[in-house]
């Protein structure tokens, strides 16, 4: 080859790269250009694509974040409506106490507004019949109606005697009597004893004797 030759195949190919770089450089977003390293994309279609592979992914991102929100916005809207549920069953729960409270108060009220009418109704009753208003001293003794028939007196009665034991002083210069009708006596400790009721003793001329 001569060297015009060669300049012009040189020429030659400078221009057709100029034109495929050309191409490369202001080829559609569509476009691809095939050179003798393989097929190359043009700078808009580099760009389109990687702004598409950027819009999918934003949108992607975007809509699981928007799922998200979604979903805590249900939480919080199920979490807002238990504990508004849990307010209402508290506030009914207080009224519930509060009713049964004033319930029971009044039937407490009411027993015992009951209770002091029974009682004064037996207390008169007891009246009408005429039986002791106390008890005091009484203990072993019975209720006998009175001899007018105008109510019950309280009487001792021979079915619970006293006892009565007689033993010597430690010096044996006295006679010693011990009674009572509740306690527990030993017969083997006194030197004589009985049972009786309303029977008293004394001395005379140096003799015991019993009165009825």
């Amino acid at each position: 080859m001569s060297l015009q030759t060669d300049l012009h195949n040189a020429v030659t190919q400078v221009n057709d790269d100029s034109a495929l770089l050309h191409t490369v450089v202001h080829g559609g977003v569509l476009e691809t250009v095939t050179t003798e390293g393989g097929v190359v994309v043009t700078v808009a279609k580099l760009l389109n694509d990687a702004d598409a592979r950027i819009n999918l992914a934003a949108q992607g991102i975007f809509a699981q974040s928007q799922s998200a929100a979604q979903d805590a916005l249900a939480s919080a809207e199920l979490a807002s409506s238990e504990a508004d549920r849990a307010q209402s069953a508290a506030s009914q729960g207080i009224t519930d106490t509060n009713a049964v409270l004033e319930l029971v108060q009044t039937s407490g009220n009411q027993i015992l507004v009951d209770a002091e009418a029974v009682l004064q109704q037996v207390v008169a009753r007891l009246l009408a019949v005429g039986l002791p208003d106390t008890l005091t001293g009484a203990r072993g003794m019975l209720l006998k109606v009175k001899t007018d028939e105008s109510g019950y007196e309280l009487v001792n009665t021979a079915a619970l005697p006293r006892f009565y034991g007689f033993h010597l002083s430690s010096d044996g210069s006295e006679l010693l009597l011990t009674e009572g009708r509740d306690a527990d006596f030993n017969a083997q400790d006194f030197l004589a004893w009985t049972l009786a009721e309303g029977v008293s003793f004394s001395i005379h001329d140096n003799a015991l004797e019993v009165q009825l």
